[in-house]
């Protein structure tokens, strides 16, 4: 029976972005975000049940207490942690809708029917343990940009570095992408990429890795990456090194309140800042290299 491990936090609203993000970055599988009646607001990270959750619960009371320290206002009121067995992870994925990312691009869960309208894209995706069903403002930032960057630049080869459930890759090429490689370092991930990619019919289209960036060859002409700011960061000179000379770099998972880190961070390698579009409490921005 599949067991999850569920990590709960209460803050403030106004910091409900800084520890999702943060959870994520830890390698929780997905998180939820359930606002209260007095205005706060639950965080729950969902992780395997192999993971060491008090060295999670260690990182995370030490980012709290560095959060105390320079924000004023944004503290944990309470922590807990609980196993959920496979029934419960069904009650919570009954929470996960079709959900209309933009004009044309559909995201559904395999249980739910939908008929695509005139021009419409459907993109079923199953919510279980990979991050990426199109419902958090990161990764609809992120097929928005797809969309926008594959249609107007005519961008033919994409690379999707830490591609989750393999949404964007799909997204991609359904977008008219011919050449698509996703890459992650976890082993669930890319198993269910796998599985979506076949579900969505376009396993042939889609090289997939299990491995870091370092392990990609080639250039491309659209790179796209929705995972933590640390990671970004971290990888700003292997995504230079895989852009084609026009290519573009299209990040997200960026917290708006870390929006100047990033672009920083990027721009200290010099890629240049081409433009950044907003969704909630999250951002995304593209770069280039010329």
């Amino acid at each position: 029976m599949l067991k999850l491990v569920k990590l709960s936090v209460v803050v403030p609203e106004g910091g409900k972005s800084l520890f999702s993000d943060f959870l994520l970055g830890l390698d929780a599988f997905s998180v939820a975000e359930d606002l209260l009646d007095n205005g706060k607001v639950v965080v729950s990270g969902y992780f395997s049940e192999e993971i060491d959750i008090d060295h999670v619960l260690e990182r995370l009371k030490d980012y709290n207490s560095f959060l105390e320290d320079i924000m004023q206002g944004i503290s944990v009121f309470n922590f807990n942690v609980e196993e959920i067995d496979q029934s419960s992870w069904q009650l919570w994925k009954k929470r996960i809708k079709t959900v209309k990312v933009t004009d044309r691009i559909i995201i559904k869960p395999p249980w739910d029917r939908y008929r695509p309208k005139d021009t419409e894209i459907v993109i079923e995706i199953n919510p279980s343990l990979a991050f990426g069903t199109g419902h958090h403002e990161s990764t609809k930032l992120c097929i928005t940009g797809l969309e926008r960057l594959l249609d107007s630049a005519g961008n033919k080869s994409v690379l999707d570095a830490g591609c989750g459930s393999g949404v964007l890759s799909i997204v991609a090429v359904k977008l008219g992408a011919k050449k698509v490689v996703a890459f992650d370092i976890d082993r669930v991930a890319v198993k269910e990429t796998k599985r979506n990619l076949k579900r969505n019919s376009v396993s042939d289209k889609v090289s997939l890795v299990c491995g870091y960036i370092d392990s990609i060859k080639g250039k491309y002409d659209l790179i796209v990456a929705n995972i933590s700011v640390e990671e970004l960061v971290r990888m700003r000179d292997e995504f230079k090194s895989r852009l084609s000379g026009k290519g573009l770099l299209l990040l997200s998972g960026i917290p708006y309140s870390r929006r100047d880190e990033l672009v920083y961070g990027m721009e200290s390698s010099a890629l240049n800042f081409r433009e950044g579009f907003r969704k909630g409490d999250w951002v995304a921005f593209v770069f280039s290299v010329d």
